[in-house]
């Protein structure tokens, strides 16, 4: 972002934006809640930035794009189920109905992060300008932080304008998030690097029933296949990728990566009954 687009993007917010409360921020008749990013390890090229828009207007407005110093490139995601595989694409755009809250979570839609300049150290925060088609330019504080279950549910569902620091860690870098309707959620960062996961162990352990999110991202493009569940995973270095499943199955499941000359387990699931 060069220094006129971001003095005009802090003009527009100084003039034009009200702080309604810490992380509740007004652009127009856009209402946004709560921007966060998960806390990632250094060695992570990638992250992503969630919150929930409400439009309060009459009429439909867009969220046009996003953009900040973090990151070499920010881009609007969405993820798609195609083929048995989950993908993440780009949108050019995201509509905001009238009355409606849409949101940017955690598996689903999500503003990237493409080529971090600095580590998302939990606690930290830093500035993110959204452009809306009708409500224009604004500029909002995102929150780096860790997200357990706790903290996910007050983010998602009340708002909260601070979240538990605490931390609910399998093996590096796991955490957990609340999902309305199918109960906690046990989340994963898994970054490959060199043909590597970068974790500490090689065995990721759930438990019978619970709701699992694997979030990859690579330093080079990979095919990925958890086999016994038959899930597949496509990640490169500007396209990471989300594997959400529940753990009905019991049993020890590679991961495997599935290159032209090379079928190689990356790491292992450990599902132990209830």
């Amino acid at each position: 972002m060069n220094l006129l687009r971001y003095l005009a993007g802090l003009l527009v917010f100084l003039l034009a934006t009200t702080v309604t409360s810490a992380q509740h921020y007004e652009a127009g008749d856009i209402h946004i809640q709560s921007p966060w990013a998960r806390a990632l390890p250094p060695t992570s090229p990638n992250g992503a930035v969630y919150l929930t828009l409400t439009n309060h207007g009459a009429h439909s407005d867009k969220l046009l794009r996003a953009s900040a110093d973090v990151a070499e490139r920010v881009e609007v995601h969405s993820h798609t189920l195609k083929d048995g595989m989950m993908k993440m694409r780009r949108v050019e755009s995201v509509i905001l109905p009238p009355h409606e809250n849409v949101l940017f979570a955690p598996g689903g839609r999500h503003i990237m992060l493409i080529g971090l300049k600095q580590p998302l150290a939990a606690g930290d925060q830093f500035a993110l300008l959204l452009e809306f088609d009708q409500a224009g330019q604004t500029l909002v504080e995102v929150v780096v932080q860790i997200a357990d279950a706790e903290g996910a549910e007050q983010i998602h569902h009340n708002h909260a304008t601070s979240a538990s620091k605490t931390a609910q860690h399998q093996h590096s870098q796991a955490g957990s998030a609340t999902n309305s309707n199918q109960g906690p959620v046990k989340q994963f960062e898994l970054h490959i690097q060199r043909g590597k996961v970068m974790i500490d162990t090689q065995t990721i352990r759930v438990s019978q029933g619970d709701q699992v999110e694997l979030s990859w991202s690579s330093d080079k493009p990979v095919m990925l296949h958890l086999h016994g569940y038959n899930l597949h995973a496509e990640v490169t270095p500007h396209v990471p990728a989300v594997m959400q499943f529940k753990a009905h199955a019991s049993g020890r499941f590679p991961v495997e990566s599935h290159n032209v000359s090379d079928h190689s387990s990356l790491i292992y699931l450990e599902v132990h009954p209830k």
